[in-house]
């Protein structure tokens, strides 16, 4: 994987610099954004106009992925134009700007995809954490809230902003992380505070939430608002010129965030971000160029699995291929089925068909070496009796591997919508049936997607030798019906799985915990 330069400042863009000196206020507040536009312009305004805060807005992106309302400039073009309007916006904010200099590639559906097209999600973590060690920000803002804002609701660009801030919270005063960023100018911060923007989505406790008031007005007698629409207008390639003030107001007129993390036993006050933070002295701070290997990680979440009625068949021993995700192996634990996870000394010598069931993780063969290395004991163990499951891998994992004992291709494509329909199309198949009856109501609720990087259907690239199982497309979209294959192989089963299980798992979905323990029993 290449090496990636980060540029933060945007003046290195223009004037060919590798770094800047700028003089940094007692108090410090960053605004974080996937593209232009995405700035909370008005918490900038607020701050800096009114109560003498040095801001900064860091872009993850320069938005060279989007339309153009304006010209015909695209791609490289594009990002040139909407960073000269981003400056423009922050002159009349009063903001200082930053890129992070990651692509903006069009439109994407999840987290994972951003993460993955940015290099890994460390990558993006690590420039993040390198430019708040810079910046030393007492406050960061973002307008993605990753917490009341269901993921598939946003922009997967948007997810990412909001899980890296989150996580820098910590990471950038953790001096293990990342310690190749620290010199004599750059050295650990701890943010104070972290705060999303409350769009009046979901519940969160009232002694969090902050409340500005932008109808004030600065100096020039113009209010917050206003100063944040006409910066707002600037972009105009995104058509931003032609809103007015009342055609958005619960936009512009509801300005409430909520506190996600702080450092600090918090002196709540419901109008100010920065309260209980004491000033520190004044700094000057440079921001030199940087270089980072990207690597690749995942986040996981949890919730309780005490309402989930399902069965599983008795006296199984799990096998476990595992690789980032800890999804499986928290919901193994939490119904007490016995399992072990298996290293590259059992793969190579140990006794396989010990295992009811050997599970392949999340992407093993991009992240298990060994599995790629055994995989023929794995076929082996098919062949002489066992079950094989094989979650999703990505088509460069995969294809042309010849990992599955027929051929299966996969393709890019994915089934983003959570409530998309789903047909059994065989629904008197065991997995449908045994130990667990799967019903239609058991693809209620789901979260985020479907299906994701589905196997193709087209019989000379996935064998007709796999009983495809379920059908379901995004609206308006036709995908192929490949999202559980199953195949018997020798004495033994084999299934593979590209359904969004995992994301189910996390939050204990009846159905998908049923469907899970009907694929690890045996008949």
């Amino acid at each position: 994987m290449k090496k990636s330069t980060i540029f933060l400042s945007v003046l290195c863009l223009w004037l060919g610099l590798c770094s800047i000196s700028v003089a940094q206020s007692s108090l410090t507040l960053l605004s974080l954004s996937a593209h232009p536009d995405d700035e909370d312009g008005s918490a900038l305004a607020y701050y800096g106009k009114l109560k003498n805060v040095k801001t900064y807005s860091i872009f993850y992106t320069r938005g060279e992925g989007g339309q153009n309302e304006i010209g015909s400039q695209l791609g490289e073009e594009l990002g040139i134009l909407r960073t000269k309007e981003t400056l423009g916006a922050a002159v009349f904010l009063g903001s200082e700007v930053f890129f992070l200099g990651f692509p903006d590639f069009g439109f994407s559906k999840t987290a994972k995809e951003t993460f993955a097209m940015w290099g890994g999600k460390d990558s993006v973590l690590a420039r993040l954490v390198y430019a708040i060690r810079v910046i030393k920000p007492d406050v960061i803002i973002t307008n993605h809230d990753t917490i009341t804002t269901k993921p598939n609701r946003q922009h997967g660009n948007h997810q990412a902003v909001g899980i890296t801030a989150y996580e820098a919270f910590e990471k950038a005063a953790d001096p293990s992380y990342h310690p190749e960023q620290l010199n004599g100018d750059v050295a650990p911060w701890q943010v104070k505070n972290l705060f999303f923007r409350f769009l009046n989505r979901g519940n969160v406790a009232q002694d969090s939430l902050v409340t500005l008031d932008t109808k004030r007005r600065d100096v020039s007698g113009k209010t917050i608002d206003e100063i944040a629409m006409h910066a707002l207008s600037m972009h105009r390639s995104q058509g931003m010129d032609k809103i007015v003030l009342d055609s958005v107001p619960s936009f512009f007129r509801q300005h409430k965030y909520y506190m996600v993390r702080s450092a600090l036993p918090y002196a709540y006050d419901s109008t100010d971000l920065f309260s209980g933070i004491i000033p520190q002295p004044q700094k000057r701070f440079s921001v030199p160029a940087i270089e980072f290997n990207p690597v690749l990680l995942h986040q996981a979440r949890e919730n309780s699995p005490a309402s989930v009625r399902a069965k599983y068949s008795k006296n199984i021993l799990i096998g476990l291929v595992a690789t980032y995700d800890q999804t499986i192996e928290q919901t193994l634990r939490a119904y007490n089925i016995r399992y072990e996870k298996l290293d590259s000394a059992t793969l190579a010598k140990g006794k396989l068909g010990t295992y009811s069931t050997i599970i392949l993780d999340l992407r093993a063969y991009e992240y298990r070496h060994d599995a790629v290395r055994y995989n023929d004991r794995l076929l082996l163990y098919v062949k002489n009796g066992g079950n094989l499951i094989c979650l999703y891998h990505k088509p460069g994992d995969w294809n042309g591997k010849n990992f599955a004992p027929y051929p299966v291709t996969l393709t890019g494509e994915r089934v983003t919508e959570e409530t998309a329909p789903v047909t059994m199309l065989n629904p008197s198949h065991r997995l449908f049936n045994k130990p667990n009856k799967i019903t239609n109501e058991d693809w209620n609720d789901w979260v985020q997607e479907r299906s994701i990087y589905l196997p193709s259907d087209d019989t000379t690239k996935t064998s007709p030798r796999y009983e495809r199982l379920l059908a379901m497309s995004d609206t308006d979209e036709q995908q192929p019906p490949t999202s559980l294959l199953y195949t018997t192989f020798g004495k033994g089963t084999y299934m593979y799985v590209s359904l969004a299980l995992y994301r189910q798992l996390r939050n204990y979905n009846e159905g998908a915990v049923k469907l899970f323990f009907n694929l690890i029993s045996r008949k």
